[in-house]
Formats: C-alpha cells, structure tokens, sequence
C-alpha cells in the first residue's frame, strides 16, 4: 500500500510538470512488470515438495496480490484523475492487454501444475485446489471484468477435470485388463485373492461383475466432489450441465462399458475356452441389468437438467445393450467354434489312426468315442451354470429316440437296393436344412447343440475317406449308438442328432466292402454300462 501511495503521488507530480500522459503509463507498466514478472517466475519454479494447496497460497497467490495491486493503482492514477485526458477506453484496453499479456504467462504455469496433479492419487486434495485457484481469480476478475479472466479460469478448471476424466479412464481400463488376467489365471491353475475359494463359474463371472462394478462407483464418489455444493465453480451452470452429461457420462462412464465390451470379443486366440463362457456371461448381464442400472446411477448422483441436455447422447443405452447383445453372439459362436474343433480333432483321429478294412469283430465302444462324451458332459456341467437350459424342440413320437437307436433295420445284414432311394431322398431334403455353423442362441442347449453339429460333421466327413470291413462298420454302428444314447439330452432336437448320427452310418455303409449290419440286441449289450 504504501509503494501505491508513493506511485500515486509520483504520477500526480509528472501530471502536474506536463509530462505527456503516454510517457507516464509507459513507465508504470514497464515498472509494474519486473515485478510481476518476478512473481510468475516463481509460479514457473515451485519448491518440489509443495503440495497443491501450498503452491495455490504460497507460490501462486503473490502475483494475484501484485496485480491487484497494479489494476487497482492504474485506476487511480490514470481513470479517476481530473488531469488525465486520454479516453477511457483507451486506458481500458491498455491495462486490459497488459493484464492479459502477463495472466497467460501465470495460467501457463498454472495449468502445467494442475496438468500434474489431475494424475495423482488424492482426489480430494486436487479439488480444493482448483476450488482455491478459481476463488482467488474472482476479486482479480472484479477489478477488471474486460480481461475475460474468470472464464479463463473456469477453462482451466475445465481442462484439468477432463484430464482427471481421463485418469480414471485409463485406471478403470487398466483395473479390467488386471481383473480378466485374474480370472484367466483363475481357470487355469492358481487362483488370485479376490478369486480364491471360487469353484464355479457362475461365481468366478459374479465376482468378475461385481469388481468392475465396485471400481466404477468408487471412481463415481470421487468424480462427484467436483460438484459438491462448497466447491465454487460446481454452481456455474455452464459448468455443471456439460460436467454431468459430456464429461462423466458420456466421456467416463458410457465409453468405459463400451470398451468393456468391446474388449471381450478381441481376447487372444490361446485363452482358455472358459473365458470365453464367463465374458459371454458378463456381457448377457451388461445386456439385461448392469447397463441401464449404471446410466441410472450416473443420473441419480449427477442430475441436470434435462432441457439442457442434447437431443442425441451417443452410446445410448439401448445402443449399448445392442453392443453387449451381439457381442454375446460373436463369443459363443467363437466358443462353439472352439470346441467343436476340439471335440472334431479327437473323432477325426480316433477315425483316421484305425485300420478298418481289417479291424476285428468289436467287444465295446472305442475310448475315444467315451471321451467325447465325457467332454461333452463337462461342457454340460460348465455352460449350465451360466446359461438357462433352453426349449427342446418337440419330436414327432417320444419314442423316436429308442426306435432310432436301435438301428432302425429289421435285419442284420443291409444291402443297398432301389428301395432305398425314397429314403435318401428325404434325408438330402432334410439334410440341405441343416446348417452346421448356424446361429447361436444364448442357452444351454443352444451352445452345445452347434459344439455337437461341429463333431458329428467331422465325424461323418471323417468316415467318407475311409474304407471299412464288416467289422469296422459295425464298430461305428456300436458308436453311434453310444454316442445317442448320451448325446440326446444335450441337444435342441434330437430329430438332427439322429439324423446326423444315421448320416455316419450310411456312410461307412456306403463304403464298407462287405456291408453287414450288427443286430441291434448285440449292439445294446455291447454299450451298456459294465
């Protein structure tokens, strides 16, 4: 105050000595700038250890103070005197550029600060900054509202929350790419923590769910301090409405599922096939629940008004939940894919390392036909716990099963004869409705029925490169038979299942040199449980 009063009388005494006014302000604002320079230097090169609340108070705060002080004296010595005869806006537009020219050197140095601390951990910390920081600017800004400086400011505290917007971006994104590598390892062989105890695969997706969930609401708390009722700008309207709908909705929340699920469809080629169950699983659930609930959440803990509000927000829920829809979709038909390769590789080598020209007469079914079973079973225990049963498409007799599983020949020896073309007719009409890699529903049945059309296709694709001995074409017979005496319940329709499975038949009698038929009774025996 004093160096302002000693100023204000120096300037009054030049004015008094005729000193042409441009000269005087010249040498004020030449004056005033070593000093505020002085000041923002400081600003530019804090102590290390200062946190962001002793850089706004102690480091920051001495320009603020200077250029108070400077506007304040401007005004005095050059607006209000009766000897200055320059116009008013002249002087406005002077003391406005200067103050202009050295607030954008400060804000620089502001925001490389703020730029720092929107990556930190605490929170809390940085939004009582910016709240300090935005306080500050507004007696500055009173004094000289044709600066612009509180919009400035609120840029500024804009900028630095959207960077905070996009810290926890990449924190969620990084937590689920964490979360998933927990759940592979899981499936795999050691489980993580938070994965321990867990058996099932329904609880590992529940836990899966519930972490991704929880790291969203968390990350939710924390985001909402910015518009708690203390922190001044959060009542600016031009600051709220675009916080709550571009930056935590559309820019935070709406992108972070959307990646989610997006991710799931992109997982590597050697992931464990389970995985492809439990994101197929937690995509259902996004579809069904967890994206509506979260928008909803999102609504409730930062609500605007709805008028202010874009007529198009993009994703949409409803966009979203398609998203998580066909994303379901992709994975399943890549999960059948997998393993009805599998369940293929083990029949088309069980088939192609025998030598059925010679083989002897059979006393059981093959082992490998016992293993497709069992992983078929084990698909049945893995995909139930995820997925509901689904709808068995009826049959045209409940005993079609059993007539057709017993061979469906009255005779033991079958040779080919003109009768025969009605039949092979119906099965080729029959047969150009099947379609092999067809569309996945989202249930048990469904996934498992597109694992076993996959199978019993190489299966039959496997027994036409083959040349079979009588021996050899009873040993398929007595492997269909196994094979749909267990597979009936795993699949949608049993009518393609005995379909398919008289397909294989047919043709290892197609091309067996001696085409003579088990009796079904043999058969029987042959399969029944030891």
């Amino acid at each position: 105050d004093a160096n302002a009063q000693q100023v204000l009388e120096t300037t009054d005494l030049l004015l008094e000595l005729k000193v042409p006014t441009e000269e005087i302000i010249q040498l004020f604002l030449e004056t005033s700038h070593h000093i505020l320079q002085e000041n923002i230097d400081q600003v530019g090169s804090p102590p290390e250890d200062q946190d962001i609340l002793e850089f706004i108070d102690t480091t920051a705060y001495p320009f603020l103070g200077s250029v108070s002080l400077t506007i304040d004296t401007f005004k005095r010595a050059f607006k209000e005197h009766p000897n200055v005869t320059t116009e008013q806006s002249v002087l406005d537009e002077q003391l406005s550029e200067f103050a202009y020219n050295h607030f954008s050197l400060y804000f620089g140095h502001i925001q490389e600060r703020f730029a720092v601390e929107a990556r930190q951990p605490d929170n809390a910390m940085l939004v009582r900054g910016l709240d300090r920081f935005y306080r500050r600017i507004q007696p500055v800004h009173e004094l000289l509202p044709t600066a612009s400086l509180e919009r400035i400011a609120c840029e500024i505290v804009t900028d630095t929350i959207r960077s905070r917007i996009q810290f926890y971006s990449e924190t969620l994104n990084a937590h689920f790419t964490e979360t998933l590598g927990d759940v592979k390892q899981a499936l795999l062989v050691s489980k993580p923590a938070q994965f321990e105890g867990q058996e099932s695969l329904a609880e590992i997706t529940s836990t899966l769910k519930a972490s991704l969930v929880g790291k969203l609401k968390l990350v939710l708390v924390n985001v909402k301090e910015f518009v708690n009722p203390d922190v001044t700008f959060s009542t600016k309207s031009y600051f709220r409405g675009p916080f709550c709908v571009h930056d935590v909705r559309q820019s935070l929340v709406m992108p972070y599922l959307e990646s989610v699920i997006n991710t799931t469809t992109s997982l590597p080629d050697n992931v464990p096939p389970t995985l492809l169950l439990v994101t197929a699983r937690l995509c259902l659930d996004f579809e069904t629940t967890t994206i509506s609930f979260l928008a909803q959440l999102v609504s409730d803990m930062f609500p605007t008004d709805k008028s202010a509000l874009p007529e198009q927000l993009s994703p949409t829920v409803q966009e979203l939940n398609t998203l998580a829809h066909n994303t379901v979709s992709k994975i399943l038909t890549r999960y059948v894919h997998v393993k009805g390769v599998s369940v293929s590789q083990m029949i088309h080598t069980s088939v192609k390392t025998r030598d059925w020209l010679s083989a002897v007469e059979p006393r059981n079914v093959r082992a490998a036909m016992k293993r497709v079973v069992e992983e078929l079973t084990e698909l049945d225990t893995q995909i139930g716990g995820l997925f509901e049963e689904g709808v068995v498409k009826a049959t045209n007799s409940d005993s079609s099963r059993r007539a057709l599983s017993h061979g469906g020949r009255a005779s033991s020896k079958y040779k080919y004869t003109p009768s025969d073309t009605e039949s092979s007719l119906l099965n080729k009409l029959f047969s150009d409705q099947v379609e092999i890699f067809g569309e996945i529903q989202f249930t048990k049945l469904s996934i498992l029925t597109g694992v076993i059309k996959i199978g019993l296709k190489a299966f039959l694709e496997s027994v036409r490169l083959r040349t079979f001995g009588k021996f050899g074409l009873q040993q398929i017979q007595v492997d269909v038979y196994y094979l749909r005496e267990y597979l009936w319940r795993f699949v949608e329709e049993e009518r393609l299942l005995n379909f398919l499975l008289e397909e294989v038949v047919s043709s290892a009698i197609d091309r067996c040199v001696d085409p003579v038929t088990m009796d079904p009774s043999v058969i029987m025996l042959l399969t029944e449980p030891s």
